[in-house]
């Protein structure tokens, strides 16, 4: 049973603790907004992952950080999105948005129902692909 939790919910040291595999990148981690909205994904008491839910209006949200543990299993991945979706619905969001860097990305979003939009919901980041999950 997967289970969300808050980051505001969590101890420093388990917050921490699943960071240390991202020393180089900690600079991600440490805005104020991360933990506001920020939310770890558990199965069995065990962090698997992280995501922010930033919400942009009271209908759009900004899948703005994903972070996976180093160790799960590629096929949660697909899943993930649906349990971020879900998240977000239960927010009562209506769209989900999700910006990608790299396009080899694009075919995984699309997998799990994103499509690409050309009118972004925020002007940062720019030169980056954004996509849209109806919710």
């Amino acid at each position: 049973m997967i289970t969300i939790t808050p980051v505001k919910e969590q101890t420093k040291e388990d917050y921490d603790s699943f960071f240390k595999q991202e020393k180089d990148k900690e600079e991600l981690f440490n805005e104020p907004w991360v933990k506001d909205h920020g939310y770890f994904l558990e199965l069995d008491g065990k962090h698997l992952g992280f995501f922010v839910l930033y919400p942009i209006n009271d209908k759009k949200v900004w899948l703005r950080r994903l972070v996976m543990s180093e160790q799960t299993n590629p096929a949660i991945l697909v899943m993930v999105f649906d349990w971020v979706a879900e998240k977000a619905k239960d927010q009562k969001f209506k769209e989900l948005f999700v910006h990608v860097q790299d396009s080899s990305t694009s075919p995984l979003l699309q997998m799990n129902r994103f499509e690409e939009t050309f009118e972004p919901p925020v002007h940062e980041p720019s030169d980056v692909d954004w996509f849209i999950r109806h919710l």
